[in-house]
């Protein structure tokens, strides 16, 4: 907690759609503030009710919770609307794991109907770099010299095995997990999931009505506050919930 309260020895280091990054006076931690609103693809800026506070504390129960499945994670620790994360080198590719085919997925490749199942998972790598937005495969990766074969299979493996935890979990809330978007870093050497696993990063099927849950490809503020309220009001035990 003291780590957090002392204001006065932040410094801003950047500022995203959906956080400001601090870093602090410890070399190897940054604090991470959640914005009210969120900023999608550059266009669109939802404000989402109470999001600072809900963001923080779902990240902080789904990071914990994929760390007893030895899936190492950035995260530290959570006080309101803040997080306290390990400094990684971030690898600067999404990596996505779509197990059904989602909307946009489905206008890419007319072969598949939407909230088809795939009969074998999809890897999609997007290198976000100065020149845009690239979808990659290894090779790429290797000789921007940005993984080695070895770290790029370890990516592989904690993706798959996040997407497998998170698919099971979900599917116990009530949801079908379509897909999922993850970012890596290394940390004192170590490869381990970063940014987050948030409502703003998986895509899913709510079972009871059979919609598509997606705050990113939400219409209006009111229709993402909704997916984000659901998943939020799901996902968390009602012991942990402060609302």
């Amino acid at each position: 907690g003291g780590l957090l309260a002392k204001k006065e020895k932040r410094l801003v280091l950047s500022r995203g759609s959906s956080k400001v990054l601090y870093s602090l006076p410890q070399d190897d931690i940054l604090l991470a503030e959640f914005r009210p609103e969120l900023g999608v693809d550059g266009k669109k800026v939802f404000k989402i009710k109470d999001r600072p506070r809900i963001a923080a504390e779902l990240q902080a129960f789904i990071f914990a919770y994929l760390e007893t499945y030895q899936i190492p994670t950035h995260f530290f620790s959570q006080n309101g609307s803040e997080l306290l994360i390990k400094r990684l080198n971030v690898i600067p590719v999404e990596v996505t794991v779509r197990n059904l085919a989602s909307q946009s997925f489905g206008k890419r490749f007319k072969h598949f109907k939407p909230k088809q199942q795939l009969d074998f998972p999809v890897f999609e790598y997007l290198l976000k770099d100065e020149t845009g937005e690239h979808l990659v495969n290894d090779t790429h990766l290797y000789a921007l010299q940005l993984l080695t074969p070895d770290e790029f299979r370890t990516v592989n493996r904690l993706a798959s095995k996040i997407d497998a935890v998170m698919k099971s979990f979900l599917e116990r809330r009530g949801f079908t997990l379509i897909d999922i978007t993850m970012k890596f870093g290394k940390y004192k050497g170590v490869i381990m999931l970063g940014d987050e696993i948030s409502p703003e990063n998986i895509t899913a099927i709510d079972n009871s009505t059979g919609e598509e849950i997606s705050v990113v490809s939400a219409r209006d503020s009111r229709e993402a506050t909704k997916h984000y309220q659901l998943l939020y009001n799901r996902i968390l035990p009602s012991a942990k919930r402060k609302a």
